[in-house]
């Protein structure tokens, strides 16, 4: 049995413990209180009738007590202030009565009297009250609200000037209220001008409002999930609406965020159950969900549907008060809430199937399994020549014998026979409801992907709930989400044992055909019908019989609560959870090479964990004239637990096709892992804008790490950034609309990892001869090991022209690691083997983005917007350590980090050939820089087109520069089935026994060079004569191309692509047509994802993914969308 485990204490805080006892309180007080914005978003809006206050007032003037009704209900009071007299002192006791019982006791024993209509309340003497009623008669109105080219506006505000009593408009725009004849109409709403409208006589309205050129400014969710105008903000942001998400939906969202922001490099696996991978300027970001930065959340465990938008903060100013895990910038997430009245469900259904390939390998059909020219199995593919007449003794798998037969290309079309038609489909339903006091909105999502291999296919299943309400001073957030994902078995990527290309195209030829093979038992659960038994498998029989599963449950849950003290000063409290479990399940029966045992065996791991962070923020702000000040301080505990078993067979299974741990030959093993953290967290904001054209920010934060030292446990790290508006008070040209420049500088540092400056144990079950042992660990844990740091800075700036229809974002960043920590090597005598050390290396990261966007064409039925966004990333050596930095000539400040290692060159000549030996290429013995693995820079371009009730969304994106080792290429060539091996050289060494292959380059004649330590050359005086060697074909190309593991410069590819990202065009059908079959709206279309790619230099794989590991086809999507909304 192996054991991790640590005497690691944190004593600081002992609330660890609590936490764990706490987690279920907390899920289920999120859970009630969700059912009370459910009842509240069902609450009823006529009340003069059930509406009771209680109230027990002393001496308090006639306004105090009509301010407090006011607050205690929905009523409003409407009264002239010199037939009223609100200054005279009254006492009234009213325990659960209502208003007409409160209203007697006020005006007992006056001459006021008062009609009560809905929720509008109207005193006046009683002698000309029914005057004035008439005068001020309270009406309905109704109206609709629309932009200048007639599009309805949604949730525009409609607010009688004066008072409180307002609403919003629905999905049409329309609106309906309750106001006096002589009241004036406020209408606002985000980026248009607001209007004062006139009742009067009218009841019904339809109003235009024009754009705000002037303040146009987006609303962005910041860190903690503050809501900020994007103006104010020092640091880059960049927003992406959750519709644009839900264009072309696919397995994971993260695939939907490609080429839409600029520094955000989204790297899209072909590989089955691959997430991709997200890289903010070069690192990963901290994903944060609703204002809560969960641990085990990731993207794929959010459905496409719930999310309403995306705000990314760029850098480590940005996240600051993240602490060490928002170091490199954050993904903010924020899920949906109801935002129209009344009940609303909503049905979106996206189903694409594969369509073709962009991207696949090629192999040659012309020559056999084997080596020597000669067919065999369980070797290369450098056998006899097919199709020309000639037999060998192959194995028949219907027989199961091995028999002579012809050698025909039976299988050039195996990779084709042996894929299936792929598909994803991604469903959800939505129902929400919004009252007067808050929302709610349930969600379930549904995605199946059926991958292109057999047997490879995935069912995702989500749920979650969320809901938000708002009483007097207090409103509360809130929401669950449940996630479960089922993966049958994820085998059949990579070069490996278990690779279906590895086994299908690498090493085999085409003398087969793989369909032959679908009945792949002989014996089942004993011996697999396959033609070798040493090396390599069926792929059918990895596709069903030597699996990996996974069944994965998480669920994440938050609530948040506000409490308004006063209207400066107020009060938030924010916790969330997340809990997952996985079962994890490996098997493979006797017989199987590529698996884990040739004997049969079964592995079983169950891994558990959850995250807490609970937050508590104090905010307060003020204006003083032409300046407003704000700021919060506040805490947070983060604690994080994680733990796993795993259990496995040994020698063998008792009992073939019986996969239990009860069925090992020998005692089982059992290895465990247990893992915990906590971080105590205090920080503050303190803000400061001067006629919302200056603005500064200053943050800072301290952090108390469980993984460091007592010593070097707290560390502080401070942020300031600040924006100025130049366009608010310096005149500009006509065409520009806004201006503005900004900056940041911050600090962070980054703690250990968990166990790094503790002893860890090893102990291990049935070592030998069923006796346990206990291994002392082989590092030295450092007790005095700081955090890494960093320090950074960004500059920008950001302006709109022609009446805000062009806008642009520009920003240079800089980031300094410095205190960096490493692995050092210590003596052999101290009875360890390493330590963790500080070293005096430093790294920094630089770079620059551009974000360019527009409204190209904008009339009333025609519209196109589009997005161009670029950003390039560096990372260079500030500073060489000069005992613990790589040892290599290029390892120097100024020059590049990511540099590709382990490659090696051949020897040339001064004009570049290859050099020579007997015929072969000559290896070199040093190390040298073929090219850097990170793009030289990344681009992605966003357009949309709206024409009446269509709409088409076309992205492109893509990379330029940056190196990867081709795998595929590599192998192919080594193994003899690259399609490029197919020439006449091989036929006239296979067919006609010639040798005849001539390698290009030059070949030494006289002389000799010598080399210094880092392989210059310091003496040289070799004459060379152009290689006239003539050697096997087959022989050179084993030596030009050896195994994958020796790196070859040749097979080093530049990664630039080019690819259509996503396609869709749908229509929307009219509201009349609509409306007669019951529903709100309705849109059908047509989408397309992964529909062209262009490579400049890898012609057999797609270099999206960032690597090259003999990569699966890329296949290329098409289908259908569908939307009603009831």
């Amino acid at each position: 049995m192996t054991n991790y485990f640590s005497i690691q204490h944190f004593r600081m805080v002992n609330s660890s413990f609590i936490i764990l006892k706490k987690i279920p309180l907390c899920m289920r007080l999120t859970a009630i209180m969700l059912f009370v914005c459910i009842g509240l978003a069902y609450a009823s809006d006529s009340y003069s009738q059930s509406a009771t206050l209680t109230l027990n007032v002393n001496n308090k003037t006639v306004q105090e007590v009509l301010d407090e009704i006011e607050k205690q209900s929905e009523f409003h009071f409407f009264y002239n202030n010199k037939q009223v007299n609100t200054n005279r002192v009254v006492s009234i006791k009213s325990n659960k009565k209502n208003v007409f019982n409160v209203l007697e006791q006020l005006f007992n024993g006056t001459d006021i009297s008062y009609k009560v209509l809905e929720k509008s309340i109207i005193l006046s003497h009683k002698e000309v009250l029914s005057e004035a009623t008439i005068q001020q008669s309270i009406k309905n109105i109704s109206g609709t609200i629309t932009d200048s080219k007639g599009e309805p506006i949604i949730g525009a505000n409609v607010i009688e000037k004066g008072s409180t009593n307002g609403t919003i408009t629905d999905i049409d725009g329309k609106f309906s209220l309750s106001v006096p004849n002589k009241a004036i109409l406020v209408i606002s709403y985000i980026g248009y001008v607001t209007k004062d409208i006139q009742v009067g006589s009218n009841s019904v309205f339809n109003i235009q409002l024009e754009e705000d050129s002037q303040n146009l400014q987006e609303i962005v969710v910041t860190a903690l999930g503050i809501k900020r105008e994007e103006k104010a903000l020092g640091y880059a942001v960049q927003k992406v609406s959750g519709e644009s998400l839900n264009t072309v939906k696919s397995v994971d969202v993260g695939t939907a965020l490609t080429g839409r922001i600029a520094g955000l490099n989204v790297q899209n696996s072909t590989e089955f159950n691959q997430a991709p991978k997200l890289l903010l300027r070069g690192e990963e970001p901290l994903l944060v969900i609703d204002g809560v930065p969960y641990n085990n959340m990731e993207l794929s465990d959010i459905a496409s549907d719930d999310i309403e938008s995306v705000d990314v903060l760029k850098g480590a100013t940005a996240s600051a008060l993240y602490g060490a895990r928002g170091g490199h910038g954050a993904v903010m997430v924020t899920t949906k809430r109801g935002k129209e009245e009344g009940l609303n469900i909503s049905v979106n259904s996206n189903t694409m199937f594969n369509a073709g390939y962009l991207k696949l390998p090629k192999v040659q059909t012309s020559y056999s399994s084997g080596g020597g020219s000669t067919y065999g199995v369980g070797d290369y593919v450098w056998g006899d020549k097919l199709d020309i007449g000639r037999t060998a003794e192959q194995y028949n798998p219907y027989t199961y014998q091995w028999e002579e037969q012809p050698l025909v290309s039976k299988g050039k079309n195996n990779l084709k026979n042996f894929t299936e038609l792929s598909l994803v489909t991604n469903n959800n339903i939505s129902i929400t409801q919004k009252g007067k006091y808050g929302s709610v909105r349930a969600s379930f999502t549904h995605v199946y992907n059926k991958g292109q291999y057999p047997n490879s296919k995935m069912n995702k299943i989500t749920y979650s709930v969320a809901g938000d309400m708002k009483w007097n001073d207090f409103s509360f957030e809130g929401g669950i989400t449940y996630n479960k994902r089922l993966v049958p078995t994820d085998m059949g990527a990579g070069y490996g044992g278990g690779g279906f290309l590895y086994n299908l195209l690498v090493w085999s030829g085409a003398e087969y055909d793989i369909r032959d093979y679908k009945n792949y038992w002989v014996k089942k659960d004993v011996q697999q019908n396959w033609m070798d038994k040493n090396w390599y498998d069926n792929p059918y029989f990895i596709a069903n019989e030597i699996t990996q599963s996974s069944y994965y449950d998480i669920v994440n849950g938050f609530m948040s609560a506000t409490y308004d003290f006063t209207s400066w000063l107020k009060l938030s409290i924010r916790s969330g959870i997340d809990s997952y479990s996985e079962k994890k399940e490996w098997q493979n029966p006797i017989s199987a090479l590529g698996g884990w045992s040739k004997k049969g065996y079964y592995g079983l791991k169950r891994l558990g964990g959850f995250s807490i962070n609970n937050d508590a923020i104090l905010s307060a702000n003020h204006t003083f004239g032409d300046f407003a000040v704000d700021g919060f301080v506040g805490g947070t505990i983060y604690y994080l637990q994680n733990d796993n078993v795993l259990n496995e067979t040994q020698n063998g299974l008792t009992i073939p096709g019986f996969y239990s741990l009860k069925a090992s030959v020998d005692p089982i093993k059992v290895s465990s892992e247990y893992k915990r953290k906590q971080v105590n967290s205090i920080y503050g904001k303190a803000s400061a804008s001067w006629k919302s054209t200056v603005f500064v920010d200053v943050t800072a934060r301290n952090d108390w790490s469980s993984t460091l030292n007592k010593d070097t446990r707290s560390y502080f790290y401070p942020s300031v950034s600040g924006s100025v508006v130049l366009s608010q008070f310096i005149p500009m040209p006509e065409q520009i609309n806004f201006w503005k420049v900004r900056g940041s500088w911050t600090q962070t540092k980054k703690d250990l990892d968990i166990y790094d400056t503790n002893n860890t144990y090893t102990v291990e079950t049935n070592v030998w001869d069923g006796l346990n042992s206990a291994y002392y660990p082989e590092m030295l844990r450092g007790t005095t090991v700081k955090p890494s740091a960093s320090r950074s800075y960004e500059i920008g700036t950001a302006f709109s022209l022609f009446q805000n229809r062009l806008r642009v974002d520009a920003t240079y960043y800089n980031t300094l690691y410095y205190n960096l920590t490493s692995e050092a090597k210590i003596s052999p005598t101290s009875g360890f083997e390493k330590t963790l050390i500080n070293i005096e290396e430093e790294q920094v990261r630089k770079g620059g983005e551009i974000t360019l966007s527009g409204d190209i064409i904008k009339t009333k039925d025609f519209e196109w917007n589009s997005t161009f966004n670029w950003s390039m990333d560096r990372y260079y050596y500030a500073k060489v350590d000069p005992v613990y930095s790589s040892q290599y000539p290029w390892v120097k400040a100024g020059e590049r980090w990511d540099w590709i290692d382990d490659v090696y060159d051949y020897e040339r000549d001064p004009q570049g050939n290859i050099i020579h030996e007997a015929g072969y290429p000559v290896l070199s013995k040093y190390k040298s820089v073929v090219g850097y693995s990170n793009p030289d820079w990344i681009w992605g371009f966003s357009n949309t087109v709206h024409y009446k009730g269509f709409t088409l969304n076309v992205t492109f994106d893509g990379r330029v520069g940056g190196k990867a080792h081709s795998v595929t290429d590599q192998a192919l060539w080594n193994s003899g089935a690259h399609i490029k091996s197919d020439n006449q050289w091989r036929y006239d060494e296979v067919v006609n026994g010639k040798k005849n292959y001539i390698g290009p380059g030059v070949m030494i004649v006289s002389g000799s060079v010598d080399y210094d330590s880092n392989g210059n050359i310091t003496r040289d005086d070799r004459v060379f004569a152009p290689n006239n060697k003539e050697v096997s074909y087959e022989t050179y190309t084993l030596n030009y191309n050896p195994y994958i593991g020796s790196l070859r410069t040749q097979n080093i590819f530049d990664q630039t692509f080019f690819k259509l990202r996503n396609l869709s065009l749908s229509y929307t059908l009219p509201k009349n047509i609509c409306g007669k079959a019951g529903m709100k709206g309705a849109t059908i279309g047509f989408v397309g994802q992964n529909l062209f790619l262009w490579t400049k230099e890898f012609k057999y794989s797609d270099p999206d993914r960032g690597e090259e590991k003999l990569n699966s086809p890329s296949m290329r999507y098409l289908g259908f969308n569908v939307k009603l909304d009831f």
